[in-house]
């Protein structure tokens, strides 16, 4: 008795074991698109489990949506330039220092480098910008700094924006009690383009200091170069399904222009008569003559083929609508990036974006340019000063001052002035007074306001003029003395 019952113990225990096993497994291999019950999903949709760096490139390069959506938010971003001013940003309003007309100058030279960068750091996890700095030192070595201060702007040769796959992180500073504790303590750039198998560019690699070097990585707020957000991760599946619906559809348009033919023979037809026909024709056998004719008749537009015991049908497929599949996919692509589907694809209809979907690309633009951006520009003006390629700020703080994309148009300004003004008339007319001041209308059009007329100075000492005639009052003839003579 006491051995069944191990047996049943022992089975019990094996089950559950095996139960154990499942569910592990079931979750490893569910881990990636979070479904334990289909734990093939994406495999069968034909996601991959990892993306990367190469295949984002490659998406980037290749597909139409992927390419709209980094350039649009690209080119919105990077639309003006701002105004770097030296202190915050109250000192805005104060005359424009020498200062801020160098680094102004610098950054006009080299705002496509810069911009470029960022368009980089966008399709992959990061980018770099690398400087070229005149001090006579190789790149593996720390910049002369004295001797680049001495040079001033000319020491700087030129930046070079580098793709993720080009600049790689070599060792890292392992001392806790650094300041650049887990920070790469040198980089190896290639000098291969992308994409290129050696045949053109160079293939040369070298060891470049840290102190050439400006990682850009969008959303590592851990200062981790490597745990940045590449713009096209979160809707890469959608990616996917955009080119195989608009390919699936593709497919089917062209098969039916092709004209595919089959050909149907009746059951009393002499297929050894046909065969040896064509074998005695010169082809291999039927199949190989009837793919010959085939093609023949293919070539022209108004190619016939007569037939006498089989008879010829078109192999065709009912091309289905991509549109609403591919609207759907295209939609969720637009949501992972922030961007209305209206201004990332247009409508077809030809009708323009919405006003709300203006204001909601403008204000996520306005979010990335007064974030992100100004991280860029302000890293890039801190190490120009620390390697004394220019002055450091008198005082300590650089502030990046960009234009408002929410703020209103000239048709939009002159119709807010007109509001006002039609307030102002109809709260005159009604009340007396009006609620709206001129200057308060001016404002609405970015206009200057109307100084306000001095108010006179009570304690003055009257100037001897005639209040109505300006005439001086020494002057004017005397009232008494005229009153007597009558």
């Amino acid at each position: 008795m006491s051995d069944t019952n191990n047996e049943v113990q022992f089975l019990v225990n094996a089950l559950a074991d095996q139960v154990a096993v499942g569910r592990q497994r079931a979750l490893y291999v569910g881990q990636f698109n979070g479904n334990t019950k289909r734990t093939t999903l994406w495999e069968e949709f034909g996601y991959p489990d990892t993306v990367s760096f190469a295949t984002f490139y490659r998406t980037y390069r290749r597909n139409s949506a992927a390419y709209a959506g980094v350039h649009v938010t690209l080119d919105s971003c990077w639309v003006d330039k701002p105004i770097i001013i030296d202190g915050p940003l109250a000192d805005k309003k104060k005359k424009e220092t020498r200062w801020e007309k160098t680094v102004t100058k610098l950054l006009k030279k080299y705002w496509e480098k810069i911009k470029d960068a960022d368009r980089r750091n966008m399709v992959g996890h990061y980018s770099a910008i690398i400087l070229q700095i005149k001090d006579n030192r190789d790149w593996s070595e720390p910049v002369d700094k004295a001797l680049v201060a001495k040079l001033g702007e000319a020491a700087l040769v030129k930046l070079i924006p580098a793709w993720e796959s080009q600049i790689k992180p070599g060792s890292y500073d392992i001392d806790t009690r650094s300041d650049t504790y887990s920070q790469p303590v040198n980089y190896t750039f290639n000098e291969q383009p992308v994409g290129d198998d050696g045949t053109y560019g160079n293939v040369r690699s070298i060891t470049v200091h840290p102190d050439r070097v400006i990682i850009l990585a969008e959303g590592s707020e851990d200062d981790n170069m490597l745990s940045g957000e590449p713009l096209n991760e979160a809707g890469f599946n959608d990616l996917l399904d955009i080119e195989k619906t608009k390919g699936g559809s593709a497919e089917g348009f062209l098969k039916n222009a092709s004209r595919q033919l089959g050909i149907e023979f009746t059951k009393d037809t002499d297929m050894e008569t046909l065969k040896k026909a064509a074998v005695d024709a010169g082809y291999k056998d039927l199949g190989d003559a009837l793919n010959d004719k085939i093609t023949r008749l293919n070539r022209g537009s108004d190619s016939s083929l007569v037939m006498q015991a089989g008879q010829a049908s078109v192999l065709s497929v009912a091309a289905a609508d991509p549109t609403p599949s591919w609207t759907v996919s295209a939609n969720s692509y637009a949501a992972t990036i922030r961007c209305p589907f209206n201004i990332l694809f247009g409508k077809q209809t030809g009708n323009l974006a919405s006003t709300e979907d203006k204001k909601a690309w403008a204000a996520r633009c306005n979010s990335r340019r007064s974030s992100w951006l100004s991280y860029i520009i302000t890293t890039v003006v801190h190490r120009w000063s620390e390697l004394g390629v220019i002055p450091q700020p008198t005082t300590g703080e650089v502030t990046v001052d960009w234009s408002d994309l929410l703020a209103p148009g000239d048709s939009e300004k002159l119709d807010n002035m007109g509001k006002l003004a039609d307030i102002a008339y109809k709260t005159q007319q009604a009340y007396g007074t009006p609620a709206v001041e001129v200057n308060e209308i001016r404002a609405a059009g970015e206009l200057e306001p109307i100084k306000e007329p001095a108010e006179p100075d009570p304690n003055a000492k009257p100037t001897g003029k005639d209040p109505l005639n300006g005439d001086d009052d020494n002057s004017a003839p005397n009232r008494d003395t005229d009153s007597s003579a009558q």
